[in-house]
């Protein structure tokens, strides 16, 4: 699927910020490859998730009710939140709706949802976007948590994206002016449907890892989970360090690297700072279940050891782990 510039800005024109801030994007950020920003925007949130679920509005707000219709799907999550360089940037949110709309349509999108305002209220309310963005606010699968004052003018655009390869991307984009404190607000999430590969996880004994190190001096740690972006393991990765921590005990006397590797999106030193950080925070945790600190040395490569191609996303996903590798 190619990358779509919103609308043409066909009603730009003239609200063009001549002149910037210095705001610069959220560290190890990225545009989605389907949708880029509108000018004069910079990204201030980012999230992204291997395999995660994600929440989408598909039916105008009940205020009543304090809910709307919802659609829960599972797979890799993008989450961005853009908002606006210049405080005084003239550009409305009809202005943003109607180019994010026509960017939508140019890929040929399923609208599951698209309302503006008052609109978007199963009944006619004055609220405006109010009562919708505190309900996002609380659900926390709805673009993962991101505060989501996006102001009085608003609209969304909930959308099904099918690409050539039959894969299909659900987008949510919400655009909102808050004219009093000079802020514009452009929340945009993307969720590519998957299954969990659950065969991924091959270390299941400590006889796994004496297996891999005996034929080739190193074994990929499957099993060890991390958000992208972070360092801080996930807690699903417990019984995984628990398996790797037996296998040390077990060879006290050998000694081994903890290599963390990444894909090459985005800056080749943020990378290896991240693949370092990871690295120790296998150690830290292998520590923390008994092992010497001794036995193991942490080192962050980044992307310069690939396993794959980093042409696809399959092939970064296959990039982007953590080894066990004798000393």
């Amino acid at each position: 699927m190619k990358s779509i510039l919103p609308g043409l800005f066909f009603i730009l024109q003239s609200c063009l910020p001549t002149q910037l801030f210095a705001y610069e994007n959220v560290a190890g950020s990225s545009d989605h490859s389907l949708i880029s920003p509108y000018p004069g925007f910079y990204i201030k949130s980012y999230a992204r998730h291997e395999y995660d679920e994600a929440e989408i509005m598909t039916g105008t707000f009940n205020k009543t009710k304090v809910t709307a219709t919802t659609k829960t799907i599972e797979g890799k999550i993008t989450n961005i939140k853009y908002q606006n360089q210049k405080r005084d940037m003239n550009v409305s949110a009809l202005q943003l709706y109607r180019n994010y709309e026509k960017a939508l349509k140019k890929l040929n999108a399923r609208f599951l949802l698209a309302c503006r305002g008052t609109k978007c209220f199963t009944n006619k309310s004055t609220d405006f976007g109010l009562y919708i963005g505190n309900w996002y606010n609380r659900k926390p699968l709805i673009y993962k948590g991101f505060n989501s004052s996006f102001g009085a003018e608003f609209g969304i655009l909930t959308a099904e994206i099918s690409g050539k390869d039959g894969k299909k991307t659900f987008v949510m984009i919400t655009v909102g002016v808050d004219n009093p404190n000079k802020k514009r607000t452009i929340l945009m999430s993307f969720i590519e449907p998957e299954k969990l590969d659950t065969d991924k996880i091959a270390i299941g004994s400590p006889d796994d890892i004496k297996k891999g190190i005996d034929t080739s001096g190193k074994i990929e740690l499957h099993g060890i989970y991390f958000d992208h972006n972070q360092s801080v393991i996930k807690p699903e990765s417990k019984n995984t360090l628990n398996v790797i921590a037996q296998y040390l005990s077990a060879n006290k006397a050998r000694k081994f690297f903890v290599v963390g590797h990444t894909d090459n999106s985005g800056n080749l030193k943020h990378n290896i700072t991240l693949s370092q950080q990871r690295a120790d925070a296998v150690i830290k945790a292998l520590v923390n279940l008994g092992i010497n600190r001794q036995q193991l040395t942490a080192k962050g490569i980044g992307p310069l050891s690939p396993n794959s191609p980093n042409k696809t996303d399959e092939g970064k996903a296959l990039n982007r782990r953590v080894e066990l590798v004798e000393n």
